[in-house]
């Protein structure tokens, strides 16, 4: 499929271990004393979609899994996390492509919400796609500012 960008690719659905170079490249790349496999990955339920390019490439990832957020929300919800753009790639609408794909596998799911712990970096593209700012849900982690994000599913 040929996009705005001119390039093509398309979204597939993948395993958790094909996420992990991205995320170790986008992800994690000044924490190597941290593993690439979440305890999430392989909850009943979980998927992990990647743009793969017209090389085969895997340029952008993203896990959604069912899981309930710490503040209230609309069950069932589902989170979708480590999310990644290959910089080279950025901005040419892969990120949108990964997040409309989860959410129309989380709406095929039955689920009610859709929410994220945010790098504070990413919050513009969250909520440009409709997600909203959970109040009073911000924290830090080695220096990373983090907030959470919610979006109703709508079914």
């Amino acid at each position: 499929m040929a996009h705005s960008s001119g390039v093509a690719w398309s979204v597939i659905e993948v395993s958790a271990a094909q996420t992990y170079p991205l995320r170790r490249e986008l992800l994690r790349q000044d924490r190597t004393d941290l593993g690439l496999h979440m305890p999430d990955d392989d909850v009943p339920g979980a998927f992990h979609v990647a743009v793969q390019d017209a090389a085969g490439r895997v340029v952008g990832v993203a896990s959604v899994m069912p899981a309930r957020p710490e503040f209230p929300a609309e069950g069932p919800a589902w989170r979708i996390r480590q999310m990644a753009v290959s910089a080279a790639h950025q901005g040419t609408g892969i990120g949108t492509a990964l997040f409309e794909a989860a959410l129309a596998r989380v709406r095929s799911r039955g689920g009610a919400t859709l929410w994220a712990e945010a790098r504070d970096s990413s919050l513009g593209f969250y909520l440009a796609r409709g997600m909203s700012l959970v109040p009073d849900r911000q924290h830090s982690v080695s220096g990373v500012a983090y907030s959470d994000v919610v979006l109703a599913v709508g079914r």
